[in-house]
């Protein structure tokens, strides 16, 4: 394995547990301090995808393609769902995210997960993970 591709997937490794383990806890952080005014259904989804990412997170540090496979998927998910937020077709009440515009925080995602793609997609990076 190439130390660019091991830097490349140890990289993202620690940005999705971050973002996995921040979201989760600034969701139940807001939860404790803020009486719930969401629905139970945006509780679960939130939590659920954030512990997604942390174990997407988790794999990819021990270079398991399923880690890749996930990832990928997931980002597809969400490209799809940032296109259909931003031509106004959905619209998502769950953000946690408050010191970000929504909109700002929607479009650096879009990017991210539109570089996951591309990124995990390459053949050294592919032949890295197992």
């Amino acid at each position: 394995m190439d130390k660019r591709s091991k830097i490349i997937i140890r990289t993202i490794a620690i940005i999705e547990m971050l973002i996995g383990s921040g979201i989760s806890l600034s969701f139940i952080i807001t939860s404790l301090i803020t009486p719930p005014g969401r629905p139970k259904s945006v509780y679960t989804f939130v939590i659920i995808t954030s512990l997604i990412s942390i174990v997407i997170g988790i794999g990819l540090f021990q270079y398991k393609n399923w880690a890749r496979k996930l990832l990928i998927f997931f980002a597809g998910y969400v490209i799809v769902t940032k296109f259909l937020l931003f031509s106004n077709l959905v619209e998502f009440t769950g953000n946690t995210v408050k010191f970000v515009s929504i909109n700002l925080k929607d479009f650096f995602s879009f990017i991210y997960h539109c570089s996951i793609l591309v990124i995990f997609n390459l053949k050294d990076i592919k032949r890295a993970l197992n």
